[in-house]
């Protein structure tokens, strides 16, 4: 690949002395002529192309050989590098830089260099100084920047988190991409600042997310708070944010760096189970009561009118409108619809499930679907002391019934042994969508889980 001369007998061993000062250098350097042959190549230069003994070689080279052929490089990185040079010799450029990629063997990973072309009076008509470096240290530490930072976004965007940076002393403040996104902005399409933070928070919470970063400015303590914020489209949404600022050695405040995360589905879902926690504890207790008064009231009946017969009519007839009563309260009980939003609603059911209530169950839903244009109804029989093939008979009509008015079924809370009932009776659910909970049913139909049919 690099050609030996004779340290005698060489035209060029004239300007030997000047061009062998350039062996002290690290880098590979070579020289071209005016026509653009290589006429010295440094120690360097050898090393890179594999000459194990360098020191023994003259650099001098007898000007018939491109620099491009001294070096294992690729044919477009070789065909750019030769184009380079004329242009540098012809005075068209006056400088020329390329990255070219390349191997000393077939077994070892490949080295970036960094390939610089300036002129260079070689001869009388001209010449050109080619410098490489090897910069392959960069750029894998570039390559592996890129990839971290699109994790980064990658990850933001799976937890709808972001994060800033607020420079306090210009007021200068910067988003990521998915900031922009949770305040309901194209990213880069809205002029970030301080003030515009604050004009979207609710105003209920504006003076609170203020006094919050006042007091970790004068109190040096991160923060950590959630508040509400006002998207352009009107729709509220809550956030979660923290911060923390830095100072500099004298004390004053330079910078505060923080995230923000969306938490709005999960906020609601909270709320959603405390609310049918409360629900089935008032259900629990109005049950509890009713069924206390009713064994008073048999217990003062069965006192009063043992010995007489009319006593006995009227102890009877008593019982029968208390199991009137009894009865119409627990319909009424039985199948409560607790609305999650406009199009879908929530139907815990506890207890157990006979005929009459397995009709009413049916009815109750699809006169939500019809009247009130219900999209999904989330049948919860957590509460449900056992399964049978007529709870399993009803929740599959139901699904059936209510697919023929356009509404989706979602049934959460199965047990172990529920699981195993259904597979003893061989009921398929593949009409129904499964979730193992509330939260997760209630988070599907919100569009906070994977969506299945």
């Amino acid at each position: 690949m690099l050609k030996d001369t004779s340290s005698s007998g060489s035209s060029s061993h004239s300007v030997a002395g000047p061009w062998s000062a350039l062996d002290a250098l690290t880098d590979p350097v070579a020289l071209v002529d005016a026509r653009g042959a290589a006429r010295y190549a440094n120690r360097a230069w050898y090393r890179l192309s594999g000459d194990g003994e360098p020191e023994l070689r003259s650099r001098e080279l007898d000007g018939s050989t491109p620099p491009d052929a001294m070096l294992a490089i690729h044919e477009m990185d070789r065909a750019a590098m030769r184009a380079g040079i004329d242009a540098v010799l012809s005075g068209s450029r006056e400088r020329f830089d390329l990255e070219l990629r390349t191997s000393l063997t077939a077994n070892e990973e490949p080295r970036w260099l960094s390939l610089v072309v300036t002129p260079c009076q070689v001869d009388p008509e001209g010449g050109a100084l080619v410098h490489l470096r090897d910069v392959t240290t960069q750029k894998n530490t570039q390559s592996a920047l890129r990839a971290s930072e699109a994790g980064l976004l990658w990850a933001q965007r799976i937890g709808n988190m972001g994060n800033w940076d607020w420079d306090i002393p210009t007021g200068g403040l910067t988003w990521s991409e998915q900031i922009f996104r949770i305040f309901g902005h194209e990213p880069g399409k809205f002029a970030v600042s301080h003030q515009a933070f604050l004009d979207t928070i609710h105003p209920d919470d504006r003076e609170m997310v203020m006094a919050a970063v006042n007091k970790t400015v004068e109190e040096r303590a991160p923060f950590s708070l959630e508040h509400r914020i006002v998207l352009p489209t009107g729709e509220i949404r809550v956030v979660h944010e923290q911060g923390k600022v830095f100072y500099s050695d004298s004390g004053v405040p330079l910078r505060m760096l923080g995230t923000v995360q969306d938490v709005t589905e999960r906020r609601q879902s909270a709320d959603i189970i405390r609310l049918q926690a409360d629900l089935n504890e008032r259900l629990e207790r109005i049950v509890t009561e009713r069924t206390e008064e009713l064994q008073r009231a048999n217990a003062l009946l069965e006192q009063e009118l043992t010995a007489r017969e009319e006593a006995e009519r009227a102890r009877a007839a008593l019982q029968d409108e208390v199991i009137r009563v009894q009865r119409a309260l627990l319909e009424e009980l039985s199948t409560p619809l607790i609305p999650i939003r406009e199009d879908i609603v929530v139907l815990p059911l506890i207890g157990v499930v006979d005929a009459r209530r397995a009709e009413q169950m049916l009815e109750t839903v699809l006169h939500a679907a019809v009247g009130k244009q219900t999209r999904v109804v989330i049948i919860d029989i957590t509460g449900v002391k056992q399964m049978d093939a007529l709870v399993a008979n009803t929740l599959m009509r139901t699904a059936q019934a209510l697919a023929l008015v356009g509404a989706e079924v979602v049934l959460t809370g199965i047990r172990s042994d529920v699981a195993r009932t259904l597979i003893e009776l061989d009921v398929s659910l593949s009409s129904l969508v499964v979730r193992g909970t509330l939260e997760r049913g209630i988070a599907y139909a919100t569009g906070g889980g994977e969506r299945r049919r």
